[in-house]
């Protein structure tokens, strides 16, 4: 037979479609830091646009002890999330808890023991990043100590993985995990040039051990979540550092490729659809936006950068990329939809609300989510052409990156975590 073009391109559609399955999960599950991949993308429709403390589509509102950044995470039809409680002692509590999805009961919570409490971010807590779960077991990271627990909230290890880590602390961590077919994936940049370098390590599922660490010192102060990818027969680490955006073989460790990028104290996480990349973080005033398409892989990678820009980059809030557009939102509330492919600005605008923006956007159901300080999540509509559907107010602070749970979302305030019923799964329909 012949194996004409059309032959070719509908074989390598396939083999496409096979990766991203691969790296797909359940229907409703949310397992890690802006959920599969990464993407902050919900496949569901019919989720919520409007609400507000007293609606009835809020399915549950939970007090969560302690403070917290990190987002919830969603399996089993249980939600997973991280916390601290500071004493008076200056001592800080780390634990799990997980809590029903259905009644949001909370169904136990587990200490990771007590340590003095270090430098941090006034913005910043002592539990920001988000944990992961295989849908066995949860992981769950401080900064110094990795754990892996089952699902009933049983630690079955916990690793200093970073013993000197309470030394050289500035902002606190930020990062959070995320695994491979086979390890817990961390990065924990350096954050005072003058203290130890920084590292990219992967730490066994079963057991805690460490398999491999990549460590540098010409780099400092990032804060961003690496991404997972298997590209053609190479699953890669993404991992954003000042200076450059790099890839890492989940194998050993070993750097594949990198991209020289304008960017310092990045925050704000790369995110990846297909065969482009998405790269827009910064601080002081060396800020970098960009989106490159990625083809070959592993060390044969060649990377083309579409377009770029050093306007409009937010400082934490991750971008979210969905039907071809480019949400991107900096703190003071200014927002930017950007055609993915050629960089053209579709819309520019300055949102309203109080406290700034920090956490990360969402998409789904045609629509994009905006959490921030002052309490109020805005719904807009995913489009050529700004508008806005709705701006629920709930109590103040949505720092943390809400999560999707099939058509409802939940949201983590200062205090409290709610559950929006979407269309379909609301308890009064």
């Amino acid at each position: 037979m012949r194996f004409s073009a059309i032959s070719g391109a509908i074989l390598l559609g396939f083999l496409t479609w096979a990766c991203q399955r691969s790296e797909s999960v359940g229907a409703g599950e949310w397992p890690q830091f802006r959920g599969p991949g990464g993407r902050g993308v919900s496949p569901a429709v019919g989720l919520p646009e409007t609400w507000s403390e007293d609606s009835s589509n809020i399915a549950w509102r939970v007090e969560v002890p302690g403070l917290g950044n990190s987002s919830p995470i969603v399996s089993g039809g249980r939600v997973f999330l991280t916390s601290a409680t500071e004493a008076a002692d200056l001592e800080v509590e780390r634990f799990a808890l997980a809590l029903d999805l259905d009644s949001g009961e909370l169904l136990w919570k587990t200490s990771l023991g007590t340590v003095s409490a270090g430098k941090k971010h006034r913005l910043n807590t002592y539990a920001a990043p988000t944990p992961v779960t295989d849908g066995s077991h949860l992981f769950v990271h401080f900064g110094d100590v990795l754990a892996g627990l089952d699902v009933q909230g049983q630690i079955l290890w916990r690793e200093e993985i970073d013993p000197l880590y309470s030394d050289y602390v500035h902002y606190g961590s930020a990062s959070s995990p995320v695994l491979t077919d086979n390890a817990v994936i961390v990065a924990q940049d350096r954050e005072i040039p003058e203290k130890p370098s920084g590292w990219l390590a992967a730490f066994d599922k079963k057991t805690g051990d460490e398999l491999w660490r990549n460590s540098w010192s010409d780099s400092c102060c990032s804060y961003t979540t690496p991404l997972v990818r298997r590209r053609g027969g190479t699953e890669e680490i993404i991992f954003v550092q000042a200076g450059r955006v790099a890839s890492f073989d989940s194998q050993n460790g070993d750097r594949l490729w990198h991209q020289p990028l304008e960017i310092n104290q990045p925050v704000a996480s790369p995110l990846m659809e297909g065969d482009l990349l998405a790269v827009f973080s910064g601080a002081h005033n060396i800020r970098y936006g960009a989106v490159m398409r990625l083809s070959g892989e592993g060390k044969d990678t060649e990377i083309q950068v579409l377009w770029e820009t050093n306007q409009i980059i937010p400082q934490t809030s991750s971008p979210v990329l969905y039907d071809g557009k480019l949400y991107v939102l900096v703190t003071k509330g200014v927002m930017v939809c950007y055609d993915v492919e050629t960089g053209r600005s579709l819309w520019r605008h300055r949102l309203r609300g109080k406290g700034g923006y920090h956490s990360s956007l969402l998409a789904g159901d045609d629509k994009v989510y905006i959490g921030n300080r002052g309490g109020s999540v805005l719904v807009i509509e995913a489009g050529e052409e700004y508008r806005q559907i709705a701006t629920n107010q709930l109590e103040r602070d949505v720092s943390a990156t809400p999560a999707f749970a099939g058509q409802s979302l939940l949201i983590r305030t200062v205090s409290s975590l709610y559950r929006i019923s979407g269309r379909g799964d609301r308890p009064d329909a």
